[in-house]
């Protein structure tokens, strides 16, 4: 089972659960089932792991848990709020190519993509040079803070809808949870930049799927991800599933990759 075909076949897999970025080997030894570091060993040899990300196009990582220092990211997250003139987006942060990646910030400075306002309050409050940014920073918080509230009461709407049957088809579970969401919030469907199946407000993507296969669970969460860097939080739903099992491992590892990743998102089952 463990040859060099599944581990390039993992690696790759994982890559693309994780918008592409190389997986550190504590990653994808976890994403393996938690298998020992001696079977990846006992393929590639010494250094293992380094000659499986060359095998699969990747530059080694060894060097990446270097740090960049605390001050050149804040200084960096400042220049991106004066840009943008407001809170900045995970996504933003990447189209401007400072580093390390919002997945980094977290693995080297235990720092979650929504925590950099606060964090940058608490060191910067104080310098005259970042008040235009303190400034910014304060006025839109409270905008993040109603954001929160909103996707939490869209979550409450959806955990308290129920399908009136069961359905053949995906579509009649979108349509049926489409007329009830509308009763409380503005919907459109299947627009914006991810194209989601509903958007509602133009800001909270929502996917629904019925009972996904394995491959269709895989490409459910490539969307969130997409979603969760366009708009900044995503919700699935799952209807009809037939195999507790598959959706089990899902949820785990949904849970694990938006945690990592620090992204906000919520999957439903119905």
């Amino acid at each position: 089972m463990y040859d060099r075909e599944y581990f390039v076949r993992e690696y790759n897999r994982l890559k693309e659960l994780t918008n592409g970025q190389s997986p550190l080997r504590a990653e994808f030894l976890k994403f393996c089932n938690n298998i020992h570091a001696r079977k990846l060993e006992k393929v590639f040899g010494r250094d293992a792991y380094t000659k499986l990300q060359q095998e699969c196009g990747d530059s080694p990582n060894k060097l990446e848990m270097e740090r960049s220092s605390t001050t050149d990211i804040l200084s960096q997250y400042g220049q991106l709020v004066r840009n943008t003139g407001t809170i900045p987006v995970a996504a933003e942060w990447e189209q401007a190519n400072y580093s390390p990646s919002p997945d980094g910030l977290r693995r080297t400075h235990n720092l979650k993509w929504s925590d950099m306002p606060a964090f940058f309050i608490q060191n910067h409050e104080s310098k005259p040079e970042w008040r235009d940014v303190i400034a910014i920073l304060n006025t839109n918080q409270p905008t993040a803070n109603k954001q929160k509230r909103t996707f939490d009461q869209i979550v409450d709407r959806i955990l308290s809808w129920t399908p009136d049957r069961k359905r053949i088809i995906e579509e009649g579970y979108k349509i049926e949870l489409r007329r009830y969401l509308e009763k409380y919030f503005d919907l459109e469907e299947e627009t914006g930049e991810t194209n989601p199946d509903i958007l509602v407000n133009k800001s909270y993507p929502i996917e629904v799927k019925r009972d996904p296969t394995q491959s269709e669970y895989d490409r459910l969460l490539g969307q969130m991800i997409r979603h969760n860097k366009i708009f900044g939080s995503a919700i699935a739903v799952i209807t009809n599933v037939s195999s507790e099992d598959r959706y089990k491992k899902f949820h785990k590892l949904f849970i694990e990759v938006h945690e990592k990743l620090g992204m906000a998102a919520e999957l439903i089952k119905k």
